[in-house]
């Protein structure tokens, strides 16, 4: 159960993002094009690649360091089916990777979940290695050499998406589906089970949370999404090799996670863009990106621990008058004054206090 205050708010501020996120679609590709319009459409990809996996790590707090193994399955499927069935479209291409991957990460977490916290990050980080031990085990999957020409989107019939900004709408079609089926999934009573399973697992089961069944449902919905971006990825750079399975990646993603806000909804996202133009930007220069991302993710974990998308929560608290609202008691102690409105007017099973921004 939501307050209807804070509920309120929440729904506005989203469904207000959406005319919004049509006019960046909209306006990016007639003021940039070449190889800015090339990163933008990286930058989206990285954008669903990384709110897929806050699913399994800010929403239900599992740690997973193999995120990759669904990024690169996704790629390969595509790449795969393009190459032996050349004529389907696109968008089942994407749906194959989907159910393929989702599939693959429920079946692993019906295992895997029988351990817990490094344990279960091991256990994910050897299913990538494996997966990445494929690619050169099996013939079918060509090894170094990989799957090249797969720029074109086969997009039924004769039509084959090929410029620069047919990709970008496309790209961006995709990831706007999949951000908005996010975004539903986080306002609904699902989205809210994940964010209790995470805060307490013990006190979620005790108010009576399925926490296995939830924990693997968000692993399947993580893994299928990352799918979708790594089959994104594959049509974007025109191949698919071992590269999409390798280890930097999930290490990367995890720290745009972190660098947005793991517990803001579009957190992530703003992680990811700068995660992506960091590496554009400094790629031609003496800075190393490993180093700024890393003093970045310092200065946000020492001064902003909420990430980048906790400023505008940070910039209301400083212009709040002290002392509790209106009507309001104070906070009990130890409870920040962010949460001391909710929890007083929300019932103690409503877990998901933080997550309401």
């Amino acid at each position: 159960m939501t307050t209807p205050v804070a509920g309120t708010r929440a729904t506005l501020t989203s469904w207000h993002l959406i005319p919004l996120f049509a006019i960046v679609a909209l306006v990016i590709p007639q003021v940039t094009g070449g190889s800015y319009l090339f990163t933008w459409t990286a930058v989206a990809i990285w954008v669903l690649f990384a709110m897929g996996t806050n699913v399994v790590f800010g929403w239900t707090g599992l740690l997973s360091f193999g995120q990759v193994a669904f990024f690169g399955m996704g790629g390969y499927t595509v790449a795969v089916l393009n190459d032996r069935l050349p004529d389907l479209p696109g968008p089942v291409l994407l749906l194959a990777a989907l159910l393929l991957a989702s599939a693959v990460a429920a079946v692993f977490a019906v295992g895997a979940l029988r351990t817990s916290g490094p344990e279960f990050a091991v256990l994910t980080l050897v299913l990538a290695q494996v997966l990445w031990l494929l690619t050169y085990r099996v013939r079918a999957l060509r090894g170094d050499e990989g799957f090249t020409g797969l720029s074109g989107v086969p997009f039924g019939g004769d039509r084959v998406l090929r410029t620069d900004q047919e990709l970008w709408y496309y790209t961006i079609v995709v990831v706007g589906i999949g951000c908005f089926l996010l975004w539903r999934l986080h306002r609904s009573t699902l989205g809210a089970s994940m964010r209790a399973v995470r805060d307490d697992p013990w006190r979620a089961a005790a108010l009576g949370y399925k926490v296995r069944r939830t924990q693997i449902i968000a692993f399947s919905v993580g893994g299928g999404l990352s799918a979708v971006a790594g089959g994104l990825m594959t049509h974007h750079q025109g191949v698919a090799s071992p590269d999409l399975l390798g280890f930097a990646i999930s290490g990367e993603v995890l720290v745009a996670c972190l660098i947005g806000g793991l517990r803001i909804f579009w957190g992530p996202a703003m992680g990811a863009v700068v995660l992506v133009w960091s590496h554009d930007l400094f790629s031609g220069t003496e800075i190393d990106t490993g180093l700024f991302v890393g003093v970045l993710l310092l200065l946000i974990v020492l001064v902003l621990p909420t990430g980048l998308g906790g400023i505008p929560a940070a910039v209301r608290r400083r212009r709040r008058p002290a002392g509790p609202p209106k009507g309001l008691s104070a906070p009990p102690p130890g409870v920040p004054d962010d949460d001391a409105g909710s929890l007083a007017r929300t019932p103690v099973n409503a877990l998901d206090v933080e997550d309401r921004r």
